[in-house]
């Protein structure tokens, strides 16, 4: 069954009870006429302005749309060669427990990876590791480390920002974080206001001032989405690792206080090896080894499962953390971050597509017949969303159009459908089952001259009724639309119920269709062949 024919049965029910109903509604309908369309454009469209500039009306669908466009669009993003992530995954803690223990580690270690790695010329080494707390068990590994950082000039490190509302129960004052700068427009700048944050427990760290937030905020449903610049804070901007690195190694500084994150394919993206092969290595004094990290961006981190450091992102439900700072990098230093059109860009294209459906429905015969296919423009619309994201970086996500659109062209073809059912009398306007066993079918037929919009007031004049039948230019329509219009009644015993004398001079013909289901395409072809 055809959808269109599901959803008139209630009508068809309804008018079948109530014929009065049936064919004032239908009047109804011709009297709106192609206005509708235009009506329903405009309405669509203050309503994609309203999800646009005001609230959007499903926030869900928005971001689902876009997490099926970043696992479907057909070119990923391409991982930069150049960053290198250190693996402290379940293998490295298991070879290295032994001699070092569970995690954590003696810090001192890392610091001595970490300078060879440095040694070897690496552009950066970036800690994905919290230096909170101070080791009690180990103050020699841990002097060992501060003369590390102390001494090292390219290492970074992170710092976690707690919740806002326990902003006034820290002891931190904002202009005691060496990292954070003044904002270059702010006024009220108000430096002994307390922010809370994890700072490092190493002076030396902070006092290289290579330091930044590494905070990730998952969206309403959990999934990473973006990455955070900076906060803007009491008049100073709060910089995150990568905004940090972005100003020390001249990279791109974003401008936006965030941005959407170009996820490359894959879970691992990124050129990933064991921490345990650089303690080998470290051991072996092996040389070669830590040449491979000659110009890379190292990054030390974990994604053993048991150090629960996982987030969902639009790639993947378990999305190591280094891999989401990785990206976060990546995106700054190449200035790679997705783009998203303006919600300007957006509704103008919504008033394009709804502009150009509602001329399609208003001012063409063949609204029906291309209705048949309007399941392609969201296609076409979701195309160009996949081709920007991977060709370009430009996000235009054109979810929203293309659910106006579907909506436009359902209600615009349900709507044609009832209008053109009534002139011609089928479907639910058809005649009842006591109509025609107590009256007969009158044809008539007109010249093609005979202006269309002059028939349609004809059969929308109070109590007229007149019905209208416009044939099809396919087929025998072919011939008929040759012929020219036909018009057609029913005539009842009552003659109190016939219309009043036409202005138009018409000869009527009266057929019996009792019985006879194809009274009327017969009645029909006989009038077009005899001119009134």
């Amino acid at each position: 069954m055809d959808t269109l024919d599901w959803l008139l049965n209630p009508l068809a029910w309804l008018f079948a009870r109530r014929p009065a109903w049936r064919d004032a509604f239908g009047r109804l309908l011709l009297r709106i006429g192609t206005r509708f369309y235009w009506w329903l454009a405009v309405m669509l469209a203050v309503a994609g302005a309203w999800d646009q500039f005001v609230h959007p009306f499903n926030r869900q669908f928005s971001q689902d749309s876009f997490d099926w466009l970043m696992r479907h669009r057909p070119i990923a993003y391409h991982p930069d060669p150049a960053i290198v992530v250190l693996d402290i995954d379940e293998a490295s803690l298991a070879q290295l427990a032994p001699k070092y223990g569970r995690w954590p580690w003696p810090r001192e270690l890392l610091g001595e990876v970490g300078a060879r790695v440095e040694e070897a010329g690496a552009r950066a080494l970036v800690f994905d590791i919290l230096f909170a707390d101070p080791d009690v068990a180990n103050p020699v590994s841990e002097a060992n480390f501060d003369r590390y950082v102390a001494a090292s000039r390219r290492s970074f490190y992170p710092v976690v920002r707690l919740n806002p509302n326990d902003d006034r129960r820290s002891e931190i004052a904002v202009s005691m974080l060496s990292f954070v700068q003044p904002e270059t427009d702010a006024g009220g700048r108000d430096g002994a206001r307390t922010i809370a944050l994890v700072p490092p427990y190493f002076k030396s760290i902070e006092d290289s001032t290579r330091i930044g937030t590494n905070n990730i905020y998952p969206d309403d449903d959990n999934v990473v989405r973006w990455y955070p610049n900076y906060e803007s804070f009491s008049g100073y901007r709060i910089p995150s690792l990568p905004y940090r690195m972005a100003q020390i190694l001249q990279w791109p500084v974003p401008h936006e206080d965030r941005s959407i994150l170009n996820w490359p394919r894959g879970t691992a993206p990124y050129h990933t090896i064991p921490f345990a092969a650089a303690v080998a290595a470290l051991a072996a004094t092996d040389g070669g080894f830590f040449a491979q990290f000659k110009d890379k961006i190292v990054l030390v981190g974990a994604t053993a499962p048991s150090l629960n450091d996982v987030e969902a992102t639009p790639v993947d439900g378990r999305h190591p953390g280094i891999y989401v700072l990785a990206t976060a990098l990546d995106n700054t230093k190449n200035d790679a971050y997705l783009r998203p059109l303006t919600p300007a860009w957006i509704w103008g294209f919504e008033l394009l597509t709804l502009g150009a459906s509602a001329h399609l429905f208003a001012r063409t015969s063949r609204a029906l017949a291309v209705a048949k296919y309007f399941f392609f423009i969201p296609i076409v619309l979701v195309l160009i969303s996949l081709l920007s994201m991977s060709m370009s970086g430009l996000l235009v996500d054109l979810g929203v159009p293309a659910a106006l659109v579907l909506v436009y062209f359902t209600i615009g073809k349900l709507f044609d459908a009832n209008l053109r059912s009534f002139i011609a009398g089928s479907g639910a306007y058809a005649a009842t089952a006591r109509e025609v066993s107590t009256g007969q079918l009158q044809i008539a037929w007109l010249p093609p001259s005979q202006e269309r919009q002059t028939l349609l007031r004809l059969v929308a004049a109070p109590g007229s009724q007149i019905k209208l039948w416009e044939p099809e230019d396919t087929g025998l329509g072919q011939g008929w639309m040759r012929q020219g219009w036909v018009l057609w009644r029913w005539a009842f015993a009552d003659t109190a119920t016939a219309p009043t004398d036409l202005e138009i001079p018409l000869r009527w013909i009266d057929v019996d269709t009792r019985g006879n289901s194809h009274a009327l395409a017969e009645a029909i072809a006989t009038a077009s062949r005899e001119p009134p």
